[in-house]
């Protein structure tokens, strides 16, 4: 069908011949006509008007009206042959970028000649610049006053022409032009100031500052982000430019937080992504360059840098652009982490409300951040998982003992259970198991921090939270909380193998000792872990399904019936004991497979037999005791022969 629909014929069907393109463009033509006549007609009756208003009389004119129908054809874009539409005319640099099309040849060589020339121009200006400042200076021709009047010369000449080409509608050429002028005036301020001392660096500093505010509101004025980021980009250089070293931590993070608060709030643009990354790189160049000073012995001294991350991430999320207020935030509180670093060696001997004050205050803005929904949200996993880490580290360093540290660590558990239960009742499943994931593993952490010195009480603990845990994601539709499981329940059955591993050899009773209780506890937690989550119907179930958690909790008691026997009693005693576990358990396996529906179990069971019989050929040998030697070589037969049985069983009819 072509763009433009023929009239109907006398039966009301469309004319076949009206759709051709060749009719459908003089349809257009025709339609055109139709709305230059009545535009001529609409412009001469508004003429008419005032002479009609001055003499007092005349008919009322009454502009013509295209009919809807001809200004819905006149809309449509032109067709070509086969009902592709047709540009008017070639597409433009920024449109061919977003295409994905391939760049030609002649586009490439606009992108240099418009961007690259412009760039390496100011490069070489500048440099030609300081190569006739340093000449002039050795051969005594300027002094330092000459020089910075010709510095200010040269911004303002740069200035003038930045203005002088946007009025001539080269709004581009013109920025770059202002954007000079305002290095220039850096450069100058750094001269006068801390070089030649000719003004106090209060002044020189004011100077740079009335610049950027000034080029800024022509950037908003404008709508031009390159400007804007060039005068955030050299207002808060102007700190470094114009410093005679004498600076502390407090004013330099006091101007920054200033000049950022400033820059957030005017920005209104969410497609300004150079302005967002200058507002980011600036806040950390500050982080940094505060780091580098002493830190002050004032009670603020150690959480300096990291209440300027914490007061920054607030106001971006308070009154900065609407789509930024969850990634602008969020990047400043990853920035934190320095304040973080800064302040570990130190705030031990602070006093704890302070430091846990502070801690508070940042996990407030950081889950602020993490409640803010908007359609697009990068990296917002990652910052739910590890964000809650910047505030509790401040709060970990300051705790003296390992059960303050787990009431920490408990606190932050209960922040991340609270968050999931605000996201459950949006119904959002993948936030919601986010954050039921930390705080699944900020529980494991905080059992650790407890109960850490009691081996049997530490695995229970552990093994109790991811069963904990289980219940919990039962019903999630994400999968991810799964993963908070695996490390408590894992975590327990790690510790209970490691403690089975210290016993001394020979010199204990097989399932009778206190790391069998540890290796008892992570049994039951898998097993009930597994259960639990077998009965919901939400994402861990889908992806640990019944095979994967019987034979999670199958190949555990098989490992710990292992450790129990490799070490029992006597040297021929525990060979005996090992190589018969290992068949029965190969021949239960093959049971349980066949009758569970679980052929990987089988295979398992199959392979852990015949590794019995290897033992029985190759360490059974080793046995000094023939009653044992004997025993161990009828064990692994006999175990052998049910395997067989059971599979010829299987293979009958």
């Amino acid at each position: 069908m072509s763009s433009i629909d023929g009239p109907p014929d006398d039966t009301g069907q469309q004319s076949p011949a009206a759709s051709l393109p060749g009719q459908a463009t003089d349809a257009r033509l025709a339609a055109l006509e139709v709305l230059v006549d009545s535009l001529r007609e609409e412009v001469a009756a508004l003429r008419a008007v005032p002479r009609q208003a001055t003499a007092g009389a005349g008919p009322e004119a009454r502009p013509a009206f295209v009919d809807p129908a001809t200004a819905t054809a006149l809309r449509r874009p032109p067709q070509a042959a086969g009902g592709a539409p047709a540009h008017a005319g070639p597409q433009s640099f920024s449109d061919r970028m977003h295409s994905g099309a391939a760049i030609s040849g002649v586009e490439l060589e606009s992108l240099v000649g418009r961007y690259g020339t412009l760039a390496l121009a100011a490069l070489v200006i500048l440099m030609a610049v300081g190569a006739v400042i340093k000449m002039a200076v050795q051969h005594g021709l300027l002094t330092p006053e000459v020089r910075v009047i010709a510095g200010v010369v040269v911004a303002m000449a740069l200035g003038v022409a930045g203005f002088v080409f946007r009025g001539r509608g080269e709004a581009r050429f013109g920025g770059v032009l202002l954007a000079l002028s305002l290095a220039v005036i850096d450069l100058v301020a750094w001269g006068a100031g801390p070089r030649f001392h000719l003004v106090p660096t209060s002044v020189a500093l004011g100077i740079v500052d009335a610049v950027a505010i000034g080029v800024a509101a022509l950037a908003l004025h404008d709508d031009s982000e390159f400007l804007f980021a060039v005068a955030v980009a050299g207002a808060l250089s102007a700190p470094f430019v114009t410093s005679d070293g004498g600076g502390t931590a407090l004013g330099l993070l006091t101007y920054g937080g200033v000049v950022l608060a400033g820059a957030l709030r005017s920005a209104r643009n969410a497609a300004w992504g150079r302005a967002f990354a200058v507002l980011v790189i600036g806040a950390l160049v500050y982080e940094l360059g505060a780091a580098a000073l002493p830190v002050s012995h004032e009670w603020y001294g150690p959480y300096l840098v990291a209440l300027f991350g914490g007061s920054i991430a607030g106001a971006a999320l308070l009154f900065s652009e609407r789509d930024w207020r969850s990634e602008l935030p969020r990047a400043y509180l990853a920035m934190t982490v320095v304040g973080v670093l800064v302040a570990w060696d130190v705030i031990e001997h602070r006093p704890f409300p302070l430091t846990l004050g502070v801690s508070l205050g940042i996990a407030g803005v950081t889950y602020g951040a993490l409640f803010v929904r908007q359609a697009s949200t990068r990296l917002w996993t990652s910052s739910a998982l590890l964000l809650p880490f910047v505030s509790l580290g401040l709060a970990y360093a300051g705790a003296g003992t390992g059960r303050v540290r787990a009431g920490v660590f408990a606190a932050w558990t209960l922040f991340a259970l609270a968050a999931w239960r605000v996201e459950r009742a949006h119904s959002d499943d993948e936030r919601a198991g986010a954050h039921l994931l930390a705080a699944a593993y900020l529980g494991c952490f905080a059992v650790t921090a407890w109960l850490w010195d009691t081996p049997l009480a530490f695995v229970a603990g552990l093994a109790g939270w991811g069963v904990v845990i289980a219940g919990l994601c039962a019903a999630e539709g994400s999968a991810l909380p799964l993963v908070g499981v695996v490390l408590a329940v894992g975590g327990a059955a790690v510790s209970s193998i490691d403690q089975l591993a210290s016993r001394s050899a020979y010199d204990y009773t097989p399932f009778l000792t206190r790391s069998s209780g540890s290796a008892a506890c992570a049994a039951l937690g898998i097993a009930m872990a597994g259960a639990l989550i077998g009965r919901g119907a939400g994402g861990a179930g889908r992806a640990a399904d019944r095979p994967v958690r019987v034979g999670v909790l199958i190949g555990f008691l098989i490992l710990w019936g292992r450790m129990e026997m490799a070490q029992a009693f006597s040297h021929d005693l525990a060979s005996f004991l090992l190589t018969s576990y290992y068949a029965g358990c190969g021949v239960g396996s093959i049971v349980a497979g066949r009758r569970l529906g679980i052929g990987w179990l089988r295979v398992a069971g199959l392979v852990l037999a015949l590794y019995a019989a290897f033992k029985a050929l190759v360490e059974v040998t080793e046995i000094e005791s023939l009653l044992l030697r004997v025993g161990a070589y009828a064990a692994v037969g006999v175990f052998l022969l049910w395997a067989g049985w059971l599979y010829r069983e299987r293979a009958e009819p």
